[in-house]
């Protein structure tokens, strides 16, 4: 197995690190069900998480063709989101083990595109926000992923001067794209909400299938 010699480890958080599809689902479609539009299949919803709100919402609503009602389904959405992210999303397993394992031999940090307070109050609520010298969300940066900015400020904020010190873990093409347009070391997870097929066509620099694989190869 291939093993990367990094000091900076960035990662995603839904899919990679956190299992919160069922709670995205649901807020989902309770902002339908409040706007009188028929609900979706959880799968189908599931599909679509990974680029944040307003892209989920664009194309939740396009499946169930009400194109048109964006602006209102946004806010909805965020309403209901922010009191209902912790009702089932827990950590894949795995991955406390092996955050602790590289708590105190490497910089660590999350580039989410979800919007910074519900990433700030999940990682709260998980116990895992002293794992992380740095937190970004979609709205932290100017542009989200896969443009490089969010990585490129976490690796400023951090002092790794060399892109080629980190890697970026994430579980979709959108994060391997993201990596790789930042110059960093990429690593792709078939665990999270993507499929095996997404990851390999992306052409990460290594793949795992457990978020314990991850002790072997970053030394």
């Amino acid at each position: 197995m291939k093993e990367f010699n990094i000091d900076l480890i960035i990662f995603d958080l839904d899919g990679t690190l956190i299992d919160s599809k069922k709670d995205i689902a649901f807020s989902v479609n309770e902002t339908f069900r409040k706007m009188g539009i028929n609900q979706l299949p959880e799968e189908t919803i599931y599909g679509y998480v990974g680029n944040g709100v307003r892209p989920l919402i664009d194309r939740t609503l396009t499946a169930a063709g009400k194109e048109n009602s964006i602006s209102q389904a946004v806010e909805h959405f965020r309403s209901i989101y922010i009191d209902h992210l912790l009702d089932t999303t827990v950590m894949f397993g795995g991955v406390a083990e092996a955050l602790e394992s590289f708590k105190n031999r490497k910089k660590m940090a999350i580039a989410s595109n979800k919007p910074y307070r519900y990433v700030e109050k999940i990682l709260k609520g998980l116990g895992m926000d002293d794992f992380f010298e740095s937190v970004k969300g979609g709205d932290s940066v100017e542009m989200k992923k896969p443009a490089p900015e969010m990585l490129q400020s976490i690796m400023k904020e951090v002092s790794i001067s060399d892109p080629k010190n980190a890697v970026f873990v994430g579980d979709s093409g959108v994060d391997i794209r993201t990596g790789k347009n930042a110059n960093v070391m990429t690593i792709g997870v078939t665990y999270g909400f993507r499929s095996r097929q997404e990851v390999e066509e992306n052409e990460p620099d290594a793949i795992i299938d457990s978020p314990t694989e991850l002790m072997d190869i970053l030394r």
